[in-house]
C-alpha cells in the first residue's frame, strides 16, 4: 500500500510571508511600543516621525525672531532689517537590528505548514521583547553605547549639565536657546519633590508660546512615582482609569502625566513637551524585514531573517525640556 505523500514545503518563502503578514499587520508595531510606557507615549501621540530618506535626519529651529521690532512714532523711518533667527539641528541615523533564527533541527522535526507558521510565530514573539526591551533602554540613554551606535536618548537630550558639549551639532555653550532645564541634587522627594516641581514645570514654560507650550508628561522609575502620590496629593489629580468602579493609576501634575518606566535611571525624573520631542524612523527599515526574507547562511544549518530599525529621537526645543535628579 503506498503511503500518503507528504507536501513539500518551501520554508524560506513560507517563513517570510508569515513574517510579512505580520508585520504588515501592525501587529509587531503593537507589542512593541505598547509594552514600555515612554515607547508607547512616543507612539500614541503621534510624535514617531517617518523619513525616506537624507545622510543625516534634519530639524529646523526657530530659536529667535527677526531682530526688527521697533517702537515708532508717526512717519518714522520703520526697521526691516531681516536678522537670521533659524538654524538646523542634525541627528545622525542610528541602526539596530534582530534576527528570527530557526534551526535545521527545527525544520525537519516540523512539518506541515500550520507547525511551520506556528514556529515562525514563536520566533517572532522572541525578537519583539528584544526590541522592546532595547529600543526602551536606548530611549533613555545617552547614546554612548556600541561605540555611539546606540539610539541618541533622553539622557543627551535632557541633560543633567546643559551648557556642555555639542548635543545636534549645535553647542549649547554658545546658543543659550539650546539648553534644557536641569535641577540636580534634590534630595528627599517627601520634603522637596513638590517645590522643585512647581520650579522646574515653570522653566519649560519660559520661552517661545508661553504657557501654551507647557509639559505634558513627566516620565520616572517606580520609586518617584510612588512618591509623587504620597506628597504630591494638593496638586494633582488622577488619569488613567478605565470603567466605572475602576481606580485611577497616575497622577498629574499642572496637567503632565506622571509615567513610570522600569527603564528610567533611578533618582531621575524626566519633563518632557510632546510638541518638542520626536522619534525619527526610517521608513524602509521602521522594524522591517529585510528584502531577502528568511535565508539559508551557507556556513550555518539554520533559517534566518533579520528585522531591521533605522531612526533615532531628537528634539526642535530643547528648553522645553527639563530633568530633575538625585530624587531619594
Amino acid at each position: 500500500m503506498v503511503g500518503e505523500a507528504t507536501p513539500t514545503l518551501d520554508w524560506g518563502d513560507v517563513l517570510s510571508t508569515t513574517l510579512m503578514a505580520y508585520i504588515d499587520s501592525g501587529m509587531l508595531h503593537d507589542q512593541v511600543f505598547t509594552s514600555t510606557a515612554l515607547l508607547n507615549w512616543l507612539r500614541s501621540g503621534k510624535r514617531i516621525r517617518k523619513i525616506n530618506g537624507g545622510d543625516r535626519i534634519k530639524v529646523g529651529l526657530l530659536h529667535k525672531g527677526p531682530g526688527n521690532y521697533k517702537r515708532y512714532s508717526g512717519d518714522e523711518v520703520l526697521n526691516i532689517t531681516q536678522q537670521p533667527g533659524r538654524t538646523v539641528a542634525f541627528f545622525n541615523w542610528k541602526q539596530s537590528s534582530t534576527a528570527a533564527v530557526i534551526s535545521g533541527l527545527e525544520q525537519r522535526v516540523n512539518s506541515g505548514e500550520a507547525s511551520v507558521r506556528d514556529l515562525a510565530k514563536d520566533r517572532i514573539g522572541a525578537a519583539e521583547l528584544e526590541i522592546a526591551d532595547e529600543l526602551t533602554t536606548d530611549a533613555f540613554s545617552n547614546g554612548s553605547a556600541n561605540s555611539s551606535k546606540q539610539v541618541t536618548g533622553l539622557d543627551a537630550m535632557v541633560d543633567t549639565t546643559p551648557t556642555a558639549g555639542e548635543y545636534a551639532d549645535i553647542d549649547p555653550a554658545v546658543n543659550t536657546a539650546w539648553r534644557n532645564q536641569v535641577i540636580t541634587g534634590v534630595g528627599s522627594g517627601a520634603v522637596n519633590l513638590l517645590p522643585n516641581l512647581r520650579t522646574l514645570h515653570n522653566d519649560c514654560q519660559e520661552g517661545s508660546k508661553g504657557v501654551r507650550s507647557a509639559p505634558d508628561a513627566i516620565f520616572c522609575p517606580q520609586a518617584i512615582h510612588e512618591i509623587a502620590e504620597a506628597v504630591v496629593q494638593p496638586a494633582i489629580r488622577y488619569a488613567g482609569g478605565g470603567g466605572k468602579g475602576e481606580m485611577s493609576i497616575n497622577p498629574m501634575f499642572r496637567g503632565a502625566e506622571f509615567v513610570w518606566d522600569e527603564h528610567c535611571q533611578a533618582q531621575t525624573l524626566y519633563m518632557l513637551n510632546s510638541n518638542h520631542i520626536f522619534f525619527f524612523v526610517h521608513k524602509q527599515a521602521d522594524l522591517s524585514m529585510a528584502p531577502e526574507g528568511f535565508q539559508r547562511p551557507i556556513n550555518q544549518d539554520s533559517y534566518t531573517a533579520q528585522i531591521l530599525f533605522q531612526g533615532n529621537m531628537g528634539t526642535n526645543n530643547r528648553r522645553k525640556l527639563g530633568k530633575m535628579t538625585g530624587v531619594t
